[in-house]
């Protein structure tokens, strides 16, 4: 496998660079990163750092392979903004079920980034500024809930940054949305601990989140290239999230 930095990053700004299987790869690799990070957070006392780690990647990859589809049908933006909520509302109760021990009551599941994102692009594209302006408030209503447990602003801006970058803006826009990425991921996962924990907080969480994504978009470009075609079928991300963290809080409801 190439991997060349310059290289991936121009994938993420090609939407047509990866062939729809590479990103059902991208795809399977971000659930298995997430279903190992929350193994490590619920069962696993203390946590062991390696998972915590491989777990860094899962989010950037979502939000990529969200990014990488949110803007290829504007007029259809309200309606992923409908089904985003939906789903995001749905699996909330399995969500705070598995977290229970672990995060507030109030603390809002991932699926509430993506739909606070998608419905800021969906009224951009209707109202124009005004519509900016309202998606804005909206999402800065939802920082506090989506800190504990989805990354808060950094989360946001990450999302934001890259469906601009995945869009059809102009290349200083861009080039300026790249910039906020790198400076969302490197700031994703606490790194005010870099000051008190540096080791631990570069090797553990601050560079898995910027390299392993990477390294996992390169290898699924390599192993499914052009032309070949998806083998996940539709919405199973939405069936595997919400089915998985109702499988956790069963199980942590059958060993209490």
């Amino acid at each position: 496998m190439k991997l060349s930095v310059p290289d991936v990053l121009h994938n993420l700004r090609n939407t047509g660079s990866l062939s729809p299987a590479a990103l059902d790869m991208v795809r399977l690799m971000a659930l298995m990163a997430m279903l190992i990070d929350h193994i490590n957070t619920v069962f696993l006392t203390p946590p062991v750092p390696l998972m915590y780690a491989l777990g860094r990647m899962a989010f950037p990859l979502f939000t990529l392979i969200w990014a990488m589809n949110v803007q290829r049908t504007p007029e259809r933006l309200q309606v992923r903004a409908n089904r985003l909520w939906l789903w995001a509302i749905v699996t909330q109760p399995a969500f705070s079920l598995a977290f229970r021990l672990h995060q507030p009551w109030w603390a809002l599941n991932i699926l509430f980034v993506f739909a606070g994102v998608t419905q800021l692009l969906a009224l951009q594209h209707r109202y124009g500024r005004k519509g900016s302006l309202a998606g804005g408030l909206l999402l800065a209503l939802m920082i506090f809930p989506l800190q504990p447990a989805s990354y808060g602003l950094p989360g946001i801006m990450l999302a934001v940054s890259l469906a601009t970058v995945t869009g059809r803006s102009t290349a200083e826009m861009k080039c300026l949305s790249t910039c906020t990425a790198v400076l969302s991921l490197l700031c994703l996962n606490g790194l005010s601990h870099i000051l008190y924990m540096p080791a631990e907080t570069l090797l553990l969480a601050t560079l898995p989140a910027l390299v392993f994504p990477l390294v996992a978009v390169a290898l699924c470009r390599d192993l499914c290239p052009e032309g070949r075609q998806r083998f996940m079928p539709r919405n199973f991300f939405y069936f595997a999230y919400a089915g998985h963290l109702g499988l956790i809080g069963l199980v942590q409801y059958v060993l209490a």
